[in-house]
């Protein structure tokens, strides 16, 4: 453990990758009897917001993507799970930022935003799943904001992909 608190304290890592190779770590050592995962995600949490990074929510939902990740992780592959960190800290920002609320930012059912554009909810829904278009999931219901659209369509342009 105390080699892996000064591995942490002089990486020169992003935030997020340490913040990865950090949790993953924890979970590897596994110093206590019970609990490793949640104190591994407390810790995550912290070290993230030392560094000026929203906490994260890892989603029960994800469980299974999750494990899969881990298991790479372990064969010597953490980016993947790394990825997997910057995503969560990517929802765990937009929340941030909508709960600023309205405006650009505010938080929108893509449902409700795709009235505005050509594009079928569906669609849009793909693109967030892709990765090319910034939402969150929340309580089953996909949100993303007129400026997450906008910045979209500014790199992607109107036309379908």
């Amino acid at each position: 453990m105390n080699q892996l608190i000064l591995t942490v304290e002089h990486s020169r890592l992003h935030p997020i990758e340490t913040s990865a190779f950090f949790y993953h770590r924890f979970v590897d050592i596994h110093p206590f009897t019970d609990g490793n995962g949640r104190v591994a995600r407390l810790l995550v949490c912290l070290y993230l917001i030392e560094h000026n990074y929203p906490a994260v929510i890892l989603k029960k939902e994800s469980r299974k993507k999750y494990t899969q990740l881990v298991k790479a992780a372990d064969a010597g592959d953490i980016g993947p799970f790394s990825a997997y960190i910057a995503k969560a800290v990517d929802e765990s920002l937009s929340l941030s930022l909508a709960a600023y609320g309205g405006g650009d930012d505010e938080l929108i059912p893509v449902e409700d935003i795709a009235e505005d554009t050509p594009y079928s909810p569906e669609y849009l829904r793909l693109w967030a799943e892709q990765g090319l278009l910034d939402a969150v999931t929340m309580e089953h219901a996909c949100l993303t904001s007129r400026r997450a659209l906008e910045r979209y369509f500014a790199v992607h342009g109107t036309e379908e992909i």
